[in-house]
């Protein structure tokens, strides 16, 4: 038994003076090697942080708690270190309760949490930590369970992957913005300190600036980058005005080489925020840095920035994403075809769609990549949870809920001409003018195509659509047309995916 009169409990600042050094007599030595080996405080250490992370946010846990170490147990309380006495006292008096939460849901003893100034331990309780903790590094198949506060074997049973440059799946609709992702990944110059990565939710925004994000933590340390989503920013922002101290925000932004900002429009509506943001955004370039923006809309289209801000976006590089092509929705969906699988076959559950299947999906869903992982998950919820067989009719179900539970009906022609001159940049009255200008006409003679193509309508019927023309008009622009996708690859691609764009406007199920 431990004789407690012959060691110094650790103790932090209290009413009765400073603190304490912490020291160990031969008992306390006994308590840290023996405690830390066949406890296993560092991995419980490891993911009371984790759960500390998801609480509080990225800004609050790296300005004030991602620099405290561990130290080891010492008389039956676990014994963390700060790097200095001030900071000891500010995350004793505001995080103090979380991190005794987070270290209570963690470990299954539920011992109490210490937080003591670096200086203020002994070298001899330093020394004897660093050893105890190289014996009791747990194993790769160690895992501990938030939940249930134990260890277990790794399950596999999530299809979800943490997202890296290394499993982002390239294609034509994303290819520059990968390539620029890879290089700042790499450590290498873009000719630019300001980043901006545009398009639609879904695409893989995030994925990318997450991947940067892994990757110079590897490489460059945890300190040499900054992941933010705008409402991280936004709160930390707010948090700090109500202080009347945005110091903690200053120093996290500024002391990263690379700033990563997701959303960056959902900042652009709080002009006290907006004008925050881009006095740091200018002091990271000015100090040699990179700011990389994800934003679902151009910058030339947010009407909240002001020309000076405009500038600085536009002055650096601009990447746009699409929609991925139906290529692309291929790939995407045999990668989650096969995590699904994976994940299924650990619970003794086969799970497989054969490329008939996967085929249906990429042609009737021009979607981000986000909703086709939905559409696999959907399919294997309606059959192999449900007990049902694979089959068009579950495949068909998918596409009905992803597009908004109703099963799709023929197009109205003039929905194929909005979606048609939406996408060639021209109006729906150019399409049906009589101006033969090869940037009207061609449009226009897609738009007659997929028109016989999608609708019963005849070809009269067609023709008055289009401002009141012969029908033989619109059979010489279907022949046309239909010529050219028999006779160019590339051609027919672009006609499916305006076809998967017109199929996929929600005024086909209303």
């Amino acid at each position: 038994m431990m004789n407690k009169q012959n060691t110094t409990r650790f103790s932090p600042g209290s009413a009765g003076g400073a603190p304490r050094a912490v020291d160990l007599t031969q008992a306390g030595r006994a308590a840290v090697s023996a405690d830390a080996t066949h406890e296993q405080i560092p991995a419980i250490w490891d993911s009371a942080r984790a759960l500390l992370r998801r609480r509080l946010g990225d800004v609050k846990f790296d300005s004030w708690l991602s620099g405290l170490e561990l130290v080891a147990e010492v008389n039956g309380e676990i014994l963390l270190s700060a790097a200095s006495e001030h900071e000891r006292a500010r995350v004793e008096a505001d995080y103090g309760h979380f991190i005794q939460q987070a270290w209570e849901q963690a470990d299954r003893s539920a011992r109490r949490v210490r937080i003591e100034a670096r200086e203020r331990i002994s070298s001899e309780v330093l020394a004897l930590a660093r050893v105890s903790q190289a014996t009791a590094a747990p194993t790769s198949e160690d895992v501990f369970d938030d939940e249930t506060g134990e260890f277990a074997a790794p399950s596999g049973g999530s299809d979800e992957e943490a997202p890296t440059l290394e499993n982002f799946i390239v294609g034509d609709s994303n290819r520059v913005a990968f390539g620029l992702a890879r290089r700042l990944a790499m450590g290498a110059g873009v000719s630019a300190n300001v980043v901006t990565i545009v398009g639609p939710h879904g695409v893989g925004k995030s994925h990318l600036l997450k991947g940067i994000e892994a990757a110079l933590r590897t490489t460059r340390g945890e300190g040499s980058v900054l992941y933010m989503s705008s409402e991280d920013f936004t709160v930390a922002f707010v948090d700090g005005v109500k202080r009347k101290d945005t110091s903690d925000l200053r120093a996290l932004m500024r002391r990263a080489k690379v700033v990563l900002l997701d959303d960056f429009q959902f900042i652009c509506s709080k002009p006290g925020t907006l004008v925050e943001f881009f006095s740091h955004l200018r002091a990271v370039v000015a100090n040699g840095g990179v700011v990389v923006l994800a934003c679902d809309q151009t910058p030339a289209l947010i009407d909240q920035l002001d020309d000076r801000m405009r500038d600085e976006i536009h002055g650096g590089v601009i990447a746009q994403m699409d929609l991925p092509e139906r290529n692309l929705r291929r790939e995407i969906l045999r990668a989650r075809v096969d995590s699904v699988a994976k994940a299924a076959a650990a619970i003794e559950t086969a799970f497989d769609l054969t490329d008939e299947w996967i085929d249906l999906l990429a042609d009737r869903l021009p979607a981000s990549g986000r909703a086709l992982c939905g559409a696999v998950r959907n399919v294997y919820c309606g059959t192999v949870l449900a007990g049902k067989p694979i089959d068009r009719t579950a495949v068909e179900k998918s596409i009905q809920l992803q597009m908004g539970g109703a099963p799709s009906r023929a197009p109205r022609i003039d929905t194929i001409k909005d979606v048609t001159a939406k996408a060639y940049g021209v109006t729906k009255n150019e399409l049906e003018s009589a101006c033969r200008k090869r940037q009207y006409a061609l449009p226009r003679q897609y738009a007659m195509y997929l028109s016989r193509q999608l609708t019963k309508c005849s070809y009269p019927q067609i023709g008055r659509m289009f401002g009141d023309r012969d029908h033989t008009t619109v059979l010489f622009a279907y022949r046309k047309i239909a010529a050219m996708v028999a006779s160019n690859e590339a051609m027919a691609d672009e006609l499916r995916q305006l076809e998967q764009r017109i199929m996929a406007d929600p005024r086909n199920t209303r």
